[in-house]
């Protein structure tokens, strides 16, 4: 019998979208062959482009029409890129490959030409997948970019604003100090503000908004950069408890979420407070010397750099 031939499975995600005066292409990475196995003999990955003529934009629009236009771009269409070796290495983004591709100006008053993208997959003796889905795309104007861009450190988060571009939905963007990738931080902003809750303490990072307006991404604005130093006190201690039991007191309460944190119990005598314990590391304490009468104590959590909370109360009457 013949060997079964493997035929690389069809890419049928691909999608593109315009960032500034660029074409964005991505879609998934190959994996599988069409009979479901695993593809382990990638060769390389072509991208086909196809400039449409004015007025065909739709042709072979609708499911009917798919191989028609699988057809025009295989004899009208020109190979643009051979994805393969380090090319592929640097379109690839985990599970995703991207390539750009230059898009000519926008011209006043004339129709903007509209590109078909298409991918196809190849083993390395030369074996391609069928044709993917065609992405369409027709050149539009490019968002100015954002302006006067504001970054302010808060106990919460670092809270951005910005200058407002009428009719634009916006997308935050965020790196590190002393990196050079930049990653979305958050897409769809409706306004012209934003509180960057996941970044983290003790370290510097820098911000660009950028505006969208029909599926179509501005170029990014000036950047701005913020230290964030952990210089804010932990949250105050929750549902704490204090039960008599017997001649001792039990206190309890939730888990801090901050990893690293102590516990301070003070327990108040007289018009002083005293400390029972200063270096607690579970969300109880038992006060085996209580007074006999009403008793007063205080917890605060104190985090790994030592910011300490506001004391929560509580009090135990008929003690002892």
């Amino acid at each position: 019998m013949p060997p079964i031939v493997e035929i690389p499975e069809t890419t049928a995600d691909l999608a593109v979208r315009q960032e500034g005066g660029e074409a964005v292409l991505t879609w998934s990475y190959p994996q599988l062959t069409r009979a479901g196995r695993q593809l382990v003999d990638l060769g390389r990955i072509e991208v086909w482009k196809l400039n449409v003529p004015p007025g065909q934009e739709q042709v072979g629009s609708g499911a009917s029409g798919v191989e028609l236009r699988r057809q025009l771009m295989l004899g009208r269409g020109r190979l643009l890129e051979r994805l393969e070796g380090p090319m592929l290495q640097a379109a690839t983004r985990g599970s995703k490959l991207e390539l750009r591709d230059s898009l000519p100006p926008v011209e006043a008053g004339q129709t903007q030409p509209t590109f078909w993208y298409a991918v196809r997959t190849r083993r390395r003796d030369g074996t391609p997948s069928a044709l993917s889905n065609i992405a369409s795309w027709q050149v539009k104007t490019v968002p100015p970019a954002v302006g006067n861009l504001q970054v302010t450190p808060e106990p919460t988060g670092i809270s951005l604003a910005w200058q407002a571009v009428e009719g634009a939905s916006y997308q935050v963007e965020r790196r590190e100090a002393g990196t050079l990738a930049w990653g979305a931080v958050a897409l769809g902003i409706p306004a012209p503000s934003y509180r960057d809750t996941t970044a983290g303490l003790n370290k510097t990072w820098v911000y660009r908004v950028r505006a969208v307006i029909e599926q179509v991404w501005g170029p990014p604005g000036p950047e701005a950069s913020v230290p964030y130093p952990d210089i804010y006190p932990p949250h105050l201690v929750q549902n704490l408890i204090c039960l008599p039991e017997g001649d001792a007191v039990h206190l309890s309460w939730d888990p801090d979420p901050e990893p690293g944190v102590l516990y301070r119990v003070f327990r108040k005598q007289g018009a002083l407070w005293i400390h029972l314990i200063d270096d607690g590391r579970e969300p109880q304490f038992t006060d085996g010397t209580t007074p006999a009468g009403e008793a007063e104590y205080a917890v605060k959590v104190v985090d790994a750099v030592g910011n300490e909370s506001d004391p929560a109360y509580c009090t135990v009457r008929g003690a002892r």
